[in-house]
């Protein structure tokens, strides 16, 4: 036995759902595995590719599609880094966006994980097949309601990791403890409620995230986490705009 593997992104083939239109088949959903295959002949494998090719055809090209131009690599990186900061401010913007528009009614602020971000971005063209590397997951972005001693006990966790990707926030964490932190540059209240974004997956308590089991509410967007990344980098890209991102000390050392 051994595993059929094919170049990038292709081992989605076997577990893609794709639905038609006037414009071509496009992807409706995914589901990443492996294909297993007893490769005592060839054969097997010869009769695997033809099956898969048409479907292959069109993934390829769809995940090929440039999205938009980064400036420099994004990569993951402790308490701070710049591509945690750029996808936390994406996701907090696209999800705003969505909640509640009429009432001018917003989170406060945009927590996620880095194990969530599992690829980082190259320099140069940004494609499509990039954010599915990135973002491979279903995921779905929530928006929380908590009190502030709940919040609290999320500063401190993030500060026990030694940072998470954020925005809206300024922390300072010493001694895995959050020292310091600022809402929106306002001083963070522990007896007010305050709204975050996240995704479904930690706001159920994945990644030992228990605190968000004691939400005051859960309300789902019904948007992936990936769809807000490859919409914001669309809609950036059709303004002209690359990707450039600063880091700005959002999270850092308290002396």
């Amino acid at each position: 036995m051994h595993l059929f593997r094919f170049s990038r992104l292709n081992y989605f083939l076997l577990a893609i759902a794709l639905t038609a239109c006037a414009g071509g088949m496009h992807i409706a959903s995914v589901q990443t595995s492996y294909l297993e295959l007893n490769s005592t002949s060839t054969n097997e494998d010869s009769t695997a590719i033809k099956i898969i090719q048409p479907y292959k055809t069109v993934v390829d090209k769809e995940m090929s599609e440039v999205l938009i131009t980064s400036s420099q690599p994004l990569a993951k990186g402790d308490p701070e880094g710049a591509l945690g900061d750029f996808v936390a401010d994406l996701i907090l913007k696209q999800g705003n966006s969505k909640y509640n528009p009429t009432d001018n009614l917003k989170a406060d602020f945009c927590v996620l994980n880095n194990g969530g971000l599992r690829n980082a971005l190259p320099k140069g063209e940004i494609t499509k097949g990039h954010v599915f590397e990135l973002m491979p997951f279903e995921n779905e972005i929530v928006v929380v309601t908590m009190t502030g001693k709940k919040i609290k006990e999320l500063f401190d966790f993030i500060a026990a990791k030694g940072g998470m990707p954020v925005s809206g926030l300024k922390l300072g964490i010493k001694d895995k403890v959050c020292t310091k932190a600022e809402v929106n540059g306002a001083a963070f209240d522990e007896n007010k409620n305050y709204k975050l974004i996240t995704s479904d997956y930690l706001a159920s308590g994945g990644d030992k995230m228990i605190f968000f089991k004691e939400a005051i509410s859960i309300q789902s967007l019904n948007y992936k986490l990936r769809d807000a990344i490859i919409d914001y980098m669309k809609a950036e890209n059709k303004k002209g705009n690359t990707i450039t991102v600063n880091t700005d000390g959002r999270i850092y050392y308290d002396k």
